[in-house]
């Protein structure tokens, strides 16, 4: 990828040129590699905490590295790199950055929608949250398109999941009423408000009325935004 840098008024703003996918060279290897790096992630989480942790304890600590990896990357991205392009044009080609976050993501939801189906005890409204979720990532990496709508959605939905994670840890170890407690709950609430309802609603609304959208990101996103585990 090229990246080019220039400054204007004071703020420097990056470029990272497109990523383009051809139907010989579509990324089914890199989605294995990544799937593969999330699951020898928590196998060898369960190695090291096996006497002590369940195997919900292990998918939990996934997740919270998950959400904090792609909320940084995302934020990074839509906050800095380009901050006004969610808004203002959609169907834009993806970057070399957004197919990273975009791979990164599909390979946690694959692990994780295994995990789900095999190990945990998920009801049928969150595995169709997941199978929706992937759907959306699936189409924005394959079409090379709408990566841009599709991280701006992930980073509203993933912000506020390391703080729902450490939530679910605070009770596993009996510290879920202490003020730690309390501050992470009126964090999360906060930021569940703000990004979702307030910040995702709004984008929620613009995508719906633009021309440029489709009825599969539309869709996905709205799932990814508004559906998921409060657990």
């Amino acid at each position: 990828a090229v990246v080019s840098t220039q400054s204007a008024g004071g703020f420097l703003r990056t470029t990272i040129s497109s990523l383009k996918w051809t139907p010989e060279t579509l990324p089914i290897p890199q989605i294995f590699i990544f799937m593969s790096g999330w699951t020898l992630f928590y196998y060898f989480s369960r190695i090291l905490l096996s006497q002590s942790c369940s195997a919900e304890y292990c998918c939990r600590i996934v997740t919270l590295v998950h959400g904090f990896l792609i909320s940084t990357l995302c934020g990074l991205l839509h906050l800095y790199i380009t901050p006004a392009a969610p808004w203002n044009s959609f169907s834009q080609p993806n970057s070399h950055l957004t197919n990273f976050i975009l791979l990164l993501s599909l390979g946690y939801f694959l692990f994780d929608l295994v995990w789900c189906c095999f190990i945990g005890s998920e009801e049928i409204s969150m595995l169709v949250h997941h199978i929706v979720s992937l759907f959306g990532l699936f189409y924005a990496t394959f079409y090379n398109h709408y990566g841009l709508e599709v991280t701006a959605v992930l980073f509203g939905a993933e912000i506020t999941n390391p703080m729902l994670q450490f939530r679910w840890f605070l009770r596993e170890h009996g510290k879920y009423h202490s003020t730690v407690g309390v501050i992470n709950d009126y964090l999360f609430c906060f930021s569940f408000a703000f990004w979702r309802f307030g910040i995702g609603t709004v984008y929620a609304y613009k995508a719906v009325v633009s021309d440029e959208s489709t009825l599969v990101c539309i869709s996905s996103g709205i799932n990814a935004e508004y559906g998921g585990d409060l657990e």
